[in-house]
């Protein structure tokens, strides 16, 4: 009886732990025509939407960041419980000299934040500055979940 109960325990453990996974599951969230996906939980990505800022809202910043040699940009959109969307984050892919040199070292980056670095090219982040959720509201948890996950390299996967 001792043995069975020993052997037991592992497998209850294996399972308790896959069981705590599934809620957790993580989704590939693709950023074309940025050449990455995020990797969100799967609760998180049900909210989120991917627009190419070029083809959807062309504007004069878009047109801006196009001649300042950004190769990509998307915004990623959050939506509410209640069906509102946010512009969360914008992305933005340059070839590493152009990045270097849109950016002015005594402001704030134009185009982000460099969050990866490959192959001589960038990937940065313009995320939010300040959360317009409440923060003990679960669209709050999910945007404060996100605002970590967008700026984590971890995150990010060359597709």
């Amino acid at each position: 009886m001792k043995r069975l109960k020993f052997g037991l325990i592992p497998v209850l453990l294996l399972l308790l732990a896959s069981c705590s996974n599934d809620s957790q599951a993580m989704v590939e969230v693709n950023l074309a025509p940025v050449p990455y996906s995020i990797q969100v939980p799967a609760e998180i990505a049900k909210h989120l939407s991917v627009e190419n800022m070029v083809t959807s809202t062309p504007n004069e910043f878009t047109n801006q960041a196009r001649e300042a040699g950004a190769i990509a940009q998307v915004y990623i959109n959050y939506r509410e419980d209640d069906g509102t969307t946010h512009g969360f984050a914008g992305v933005y892919y340059f070839k590493k000299a152009d990045y270097e040199k849109a950016g002015n070292p005594n402001e704030p980056p134009v185009y982000g934040s460099k969050v990866l670095e490959e192959k001589s090219m960038v990937l940065a982040i313009a995320g939010p500055q300040d959360s317009i959720f409440d923060p003990n509201s679960q669209d709050g948890k999910n945007s404060m979940a996100l605002y970590t996950l967008v700026y984590d390299p971890k995150s990010f996967k060359s597709s």
